[in-house]
């Protein structure tokens, strides 16, 4: 498995090149500095700087940390390791969780 900070790189480089964004564009939220430290895998995010990096690359947080593991464990499939996520999300604990549906 490749280590979690070169995977959040890669994925964090992949999706930023496929949303056509250059480092330059993440000031002032992020500088250019911090998102070459991210992608060379120096520096590890925090989660308000994910939920950051998401709302700039228009995606939902989950969907960089999903790619993020599926690039460091390939031998898992997307389908499974979001089976697994949800078989241990626990909704009954979370105040208007529905399970299966969405909210309107």
């Amino acid at each position: 498995m490749r280590e979690l900070n070169d995977a959040f790189g890669q994925a964090l480089r992949d999706l930023r090149s496929k949303a056509n964004l250059a480092q330059t564009d993440f000031p002032p939220k992020v500088s250019r500095e911090h998102i070459s430290l991210l992608e060379r895998g120096i520096r590890s995010p925090s989660l308000n700087m994910i939920d950051d990096l998401a709302e700039i690359l228009g995606i939902s947080p989950l969907a960089l940390v999903l790619q993020c593991y599926l690039l460091r464990d390939p031998s898992v499939s997307v389908e499974a390791m979001l089976k697994k996520a949800l078989s241990e999300v626990r909704l009954e604990m979370i105040p208007g969780a529905q399970s299966g549906r969405e909210r309107s």
